[in-house]
């Protein structure tokens, strides 16, 4: 890491920069950070912001918690409104053309050239077109998920089904364990539902590209009214349909799933961390794909932004960017149940990671890149027009139409 002092040290003599520089002491005359983050006090990113500071390289780092993506995102853009930027953001994939396009995230390469390529190095070369908006590189592929499957053990077994679960699951196997599973724990005293997909517009769109179709198609197109991004939708749709999945918020799922009341539930690989600890046993497995088809498989999580237009904070970022890229920062970091990103050797969390992992090996594409200077309404209204969908409020045809007619009019800004 490249250790940073503010001209106004150097200014003051040889004796005062070697008191100043005394480890792990923040001074006055450190240059102080502010990074806007999704996580409180409590969470490894705070660990490796207290592990940072107590190098005592003349930058020090305070992680404000400013709620989840979507929170940080707007209260990132008034601040910016106002002349208070953050100096870095962990900013979701989501919004990464929002980030650039709007928020000004800055091009680390602008920065410093040397120093962004060294940081990179630390990380997976296929990922880093996912942190390249309009050739720009915004950030460090910091935090990656990818949605995987989730079996209650004690449910599965109490029904009869195999232990020995498939390689690479597909929606007929899935489908038809829901099936066997409903009819088996009917008045089971905890069972509710033999499926969760997780109502949301990240799982939607895993099954559309896994049908081989795009919500945002490569050149920046909205691509939901083909025929492959209707076949995804109607395979995503079918359990909720048939009588299977009872689509809920996600707060309330992973609650259900945690009471066993769910057989089945597809949603984040970070849940590894909590979901087999707790009554329901989990055993994990690949997300499903669709028979017949390649599997394409999309990542969730951020990446770590500097936003900052001042050259001297800017170069600031960047020795905390160079810390959160090391083998160090990424041990710390690696507690909190996200996918190794970098290329250092780090261990997986516990076994139950496996399948995300093998889902990285196999490639990851971004969750959807929203964009337009409101790409950040457009997370919502495909949200909508999902759950509209499931609950059979429209067809998937006529909610693919009038979710493309929508997205078209807020992402054309």
């Amino acid at each position: 890491m490249t250790q940073f002092s503010r001209r106004a040290i150097l200014a003051t003599g040889a004796a005062a920069f070697a008191t100043s520089f005394l480890p792990g002491r923040a001074r006055a005359s450190d240059v102080r950070l502010t990074v806007s983050s999704i996580w409180g006090a409590d969470k490894p990113f705070q660990k490796v912001v207290d592990a940072f500071n107590a190098k005592g390289l003349g930058v020090q780092v305070e992680n404000r918690f400013d709620g989840d993506y979507e929170a940080a995102t707007a209260k990132a853009l008034a601040g910016i409104a106002a002349g208070k930027a953050p100096d870095l953001m962990v900013t979701g994939w989501k919004f990464g053309y929002f980030a650039r396009r709007t928020l000004g995230a800055r091009d680390l390469r602008q920065i410093d050239e040397a120093r962004a390529a060294a940081i990179m190095e630390n990380f997976r070369p296929s990922l880093v077109p996912l942190v390249t908006i309009d050739q720009a590189l915004i950030g460090l592929p910091w935090a990656m998920s990818t949605p995987i499957t989730f079996i209650n053990s004690q449910l599965w077994a109490e029904a009869g089904l195999s232990p020995d679960l498939p390689e690479n699951p597909d929606t007929d196997w899935l489908y038809d364990a829901g099936r066997k599973l409903d009819a088996a724990l009917k008045g089971h005293a905890t069972y509710r539902s033999a499926l969760a997909l997780s109502n949301n517009e990240w799982t939607s769109q895993s099954f559309i590209q896994n049908a081989g179709g795009f919500i945002i198609d490569p050149e920046g197109r909205l691509a939901l009214e083909s025929d492959a991004a209707r076949a995804g939708m109607e395979a995503f749709c079918a359990p909720a349909h048939e009588g299977l999945w009872l689509p809920v918020s996600g707060k309330e799922q992973d609650a259900a799933f945690e009471a066993g009341a769910l057989a089945i539930c597809t949603t984040s690989s970070t849940r590894a961390v909590s979901f087999p600890q707790g009554p329901a046993k989990a055993i994990t497995a690949k997300f499903p794909g669709l028979a017949g088809h390649a599997r394409n498989m999309n990542s969730g999580g951020n990446f770590l932004a500097v936003y900052t237009q001042e050259a001297e904070r800017a170069q600031a970022a960047l020795s905390f960017l160079e810390f959160c890229a090391s083998k160090e920062g990424q041990m710390i970091w690696s507690e909190v149940g996200y996918l190794n990103t970098s290329t250092h050797e780090i261990p997986l969390i516990n076994a139950f990671m496996a399948p995300a992992e093998a889902q990285l090996q196999d490639g990851l594409s971004a969750e959807t890149i929203w964009p337009g200077k409101r790409g950040l309404e457009g997370q919502g209204i495909w949200r909508n027009w999902v759950t509209r969908m499931l609950t059979k409020e429209v067809s998937v045809a006529e909610g693919l139409k009038q979710a493309s007619a929508e997205l078209a009019l807020v992402l054309a800004d």
